[in-house]
């Protein structure tokens, strides 16, 4: 069988599996396929964002997500029911053993499926490291912060993009969202399971130009296709 061109051709999940789509939000917006007419109210609630930048990112960001959707489910992008759950979590408005999950940051726009389990992701460009130490005391565990502290000064921005990326994952897959604590997540170091209220996430994460990602699912570990110009690159799964 040969190998899927694109995350649609891989959409169709089974169960226990997972799929990870990354694009720029250029190359999402210039993908013929994702030319789709988002539903009138959800077009509506972008174009009130004020930025073009952010009404691009998410116009990319929910095209990308419907047209997964779409495939797995067998409807029509548009005809995919979407509703928010606690703390703005978006969910599917029909009973089914899939979930998704999608985030956008800069440049930059993910999708994550999951079948038979939640998924959570994020996206996030990359920040100097004045920010990172102003923010640290809020999202890094005392212990983490202690060992982040003595990496080399060099090395410090990218892990502490790496773990905010990583929290961010766990927190919209148990469905916190920001309202969660981030620093009680605690990550293994290079990934691996984090169990958060009961539950056991995998995690994972991994560094874009200028950015980084990360997933956190409760299934097997995703498929990751990743944007390349014109088309798509299967990197992993």
């Amino acid at each position: 069988m040969p190998e899927p061109s694109w995350p649609v051709d891989a959409a169709r999940l089974a169960p226990g599996a997972s799929l990870l789509a990354i694009a720029r939000v250029a190359d999402a917006v210039a993908n013929a396929d994702l030319a789709i007419a988002l539903p009138s109210e959800e077009a509506a609630r972008i174009a009130r964002h004020v930025k073009a930048d952010d009404r691009a990112a998410r116009t990319a960001a929910w095209s990308l997500a419907r047209t997964l959707l779409g495939a797995a489910l067998g409807l029509a992008p548009a005809a995919v029911p979407v509703v928010r759950g606690a703390n703005g979590r978006p969910g599917l408005g029909i009973v089914s053993d899939l979930d998704f999950n999608l985030t956008h940051s800069g440049s930059w726009v993910a999708v994550g499926l999951a079948r038979g389990g939640t998924i959570g992701v994020d996206v996030e460009k990359a920040r100097g490291l004045d920010l990172w130490t102003r923010l640290a005391p809020d999202f890094m565990h005392d212990d983490d912060r202690t060992r982040w502290s003595a990496l080399p000064e060099a090395d410090r921005a990218a892990a502490a993009l790496r773990q905010w990326c990583g929290k961010e994952a766990v927190l919209k897959a148990t469905g916190e969202g920001l309202a969660g604590d981030a620093r009680g997540v605690r990550l293994p170091e290079g990934g691996g399971l984090v169990v958060r209220a009961g539950r056991a996430f995998l995690t994972g994460s991994g560094s874009l130009p200028a950015a980084a990602y990360a997933f956190a699912v409760e299934v097997d570990a995703p498929m990751l296709f990743l944007s390349a110009g014109a088309g798509w690159e299967r990197l992993a799964g």
